[in-house]
């Protein structure tokens, strides 16, 4: 690679690095704008500051829950797919020496034809 290509090479890097930055920073600011937002929501509702945190709690408790059903579902998932697994290394353990025999043969034809 000539010395030319190398810093070709460094410019673009640097630049995709500059971009990461940026990035993150728009990302930040993204999520700052809706803290803000989410915070004057919350001064200027007209609802009574225990009905706002019996809204929050609930929502709290539903997100909770749902985290909770989705976790088992993906540890069910996980189990099945574990199981399978096993099946299927058990059914290649057996059919391993059948396959490497069916192998063997076929090189021997390929050699003699």
């Amino acid at each position: 690679m000539s010395e030319s290509s190398h810093l070709d090479d460094y410019e673009a890097r640097a630049l995709e690095v500059e971009e990461d930055g940026r990035l993150g920073r728009d990302i930040a600011l993204v999520l700052a704008g809706a803290a803000i937002g989410a915070g004057l929501a919350l001064l200027l509702t007209p609802k009574r500051g225990d009905e706002v945190r019996d809204a929050i709690g609930r929502g709290y408790r539903k997100t909770i829950e749902g985290l909770g059903e989705r976790a088992s579902d993906l540890r069910d998932r996980a189990n099945e797919l574990r199981d399978r697994a096993h099946d299927l290394t058990d059914d290649l353990r057996e059919r391993a020496p059948n396959l490497l025999r069916f192998a063997k043969r076929r090189i021997a034809q390929r050699r003699e034809g």
